[in-house]
């Protein structure tokens, strides 16, 4: 009795030492980053084992976050309404493989041979409604749906029909118009009845700023050291594509649904999380509403939301059975590094941070490179280094340069953490074949950063992702 009793206490003692380390790695990144409040739960086989909030919901009025706070879940709402589109094909209303044309009949010509899975794979080439000049300075303004497809209506496809994978909003608001019309409801009302209600999340529902949503954050935006309120953003522009609110609590529902058949058939999900594949049958990392990608080789079916106040991510690290949500009141920060730095109190070496590099570089001459690249992405200048399709997408996105800019010109250390290999028979986001994954530690005066290549078999960097962690 007393050895179990010493194995209970011990047991107690290292999950309430995992807690507390979690406390202080959210904590600290709200204070770094000025964030006012956060909700996260953890959720280990479909079960919420920690679930909490930290700082406010509402500073005016001086509200704590909670579990129970609502937050705007941004394009995390797109599982959602892929999800449905798959409820509709399993009824038999909806072909995956049929023109846009069939199920929304204000389709322009020039999208005549979009289909629906080019709409839930990002791979149509519309014009992303999200990406038209100055269309943010309109972010206050309600449209009716059809007004809202008038502006990019006339717009030319940007590529063919699967020729590419480019992330785009459009798609998303069009298939919840699909979605509408082919169930004769609300996307709110067909969501609550196939998805929230089975699953049981009652705080999720489809926003609405006028209306009275209990516990619902306010958003925030500002500088390092003063906080502002985010500008409004009117639900009726992201509708189908990111205007879902609720909270961790349902998240962490669905996500235990997902393990289930109550709301999809097992067929159904392999469908879900199956990645797209492009004309020439290269795969992308995007499948229905999700990325499915590897996280320091662990398998990660994750999506992130961000709208002007929030910042959103939920990580799905099925292999282990372990999930991760992050909701913030404040765009200030990445909701996606904070959730795998705290997978990695669960995982070890799930994140960067943990891995003990090598005390010699194995390729300096790589790694010269690989810095250049850096800079030659930031002056948007062509590089032998660099495959053209992601210096030309990286130089659209003016936040983006603007931060490793900053980045660059504080510069104290680029070195070498890791070498990885890419999932299995997986390419790039350009359809481009990937070899090898490195991952290097760039040190500034103020932050710590680790950025892993995507390298093709010639070590040209087909894309990066960059974290904390």
């Amino acid at each position: 009795m007393r050895i179990l009793c010493v194995f209970l206490v011990a047991a107690v003692t290292a999950v309430s030492t995992a807690a507390d380390e979690i406390d202080r790695t959210v904590e600290a990144r709200l204070k770094r980053d000025n964030v006012p409040g956060t909700s996260i739960a953890v959720v280990r086989d479909g079960k919420v084992i920690k679930a909490r909030g930290y700082g406010l919901a509402d500073v005016e009025n001086n509200v704590p976050a909670t579990e129970h706070t609502v937050y705007q879940w941004a394009s995390v709402t797109k599982q959602f309404t892929a999800g449905a589109i798959l409820l509709l094909a399993g009824d038999g209303k909806i072909d995956l493989g049929a023109r846009v044309s069939k199920y929304y009949t204000n389709a322009p010509a020039s999208w005549s041979n979009v289909t629906v899975r080019h709409l839930i794979h990002h791979t149509a080439g519309m014009k992303s409604y999200t990406g038209i000049r100055d269309f943010f300075k309109t972010i206050r303004k309600d449209y009716e749906h059809e007004e809202l497809i008038d502006l990019v209506r006339k717009m030319p496809l940007e590529f063919d029909p699967g020729e590419k994978w480019a992330y785009n909003n459009t798609a998303y608001y069009v298939l919840g118009l699909m979605i509408e019309n082919v169930s004769g409801k609300s996307y709110n009302d067909f969501l609550s009845e196939r998805i929230f209600k089975p699953a049981g999340m009652t705080t999720a529902r489809l926003n609405e700023q006028l209306e009275i949503i209990p516990n619902r954050a306010t958003g925030y935006g500002g500088t390092s050291n003063k906080l502002a309120r985010a500008e409004f953003v009117s639900p009726t522009q992201p509708y189908s594509a990111g205007a879902l609110v609720g909270t961790v609590l349902d998240l962490a529902k669905w996500d235990a649904a997902l393990y289930t058949d109550a709301i999809f058939s097992s067929s159904a999900k392999e469908e879900m999380w199956k990645p797209a594949k492009l004309n020439n049958g290269d795969e992308t990392p995007y499948a229905f509403g999700w990325s499915v990608e590897a996280v320091r080789g662990r398998k990660c079916i994750s999506h992130s939301g961000g709208i002007h106040g929030f910042s959103t991510h939920i990580a799905r690290f099925v292999d282990d059975r372990l999930t991760v949500i992050v909701l913030m009141n404040s765009g200030r920060s990445d909701a996606r590094t904070l959730a795998n730095a705290i997978a990695g109190h669960y995982l070890p070496g799930v994140t960067l941070a943990s891995v003990k590099p090598p005390k010699k570089d194995p390729d300096p001459e790589l790694t010269a490179r690989l810095k250049q690249s850096l800079f030659d992405l930031v002056e948007n200048k062509a590089s032998d280094t660099i495959i053209p399709q992601f210096r030309e997408d990286y130089a659209r996105s003016t936040n983006r340069v603007t931060a490793l800019k900053e980045r660059l010109s504080n510069l104290k250390s680029f070195t070498f953490v890791a070498d990885d290999k890419p999932p299995k028979d997986r390419n790039g986001r350009f359809g481009v074949p990937v070899a090898r994954l490195s991952s290097y530690k760039l040190v500034t005066p103020t932050e710590t950063r680790f950025y892993t290549f995507e390298l093709t078999p010639e070590n040209k960097v087909a894309w990066y992702q960059s974290s904390e962690n």
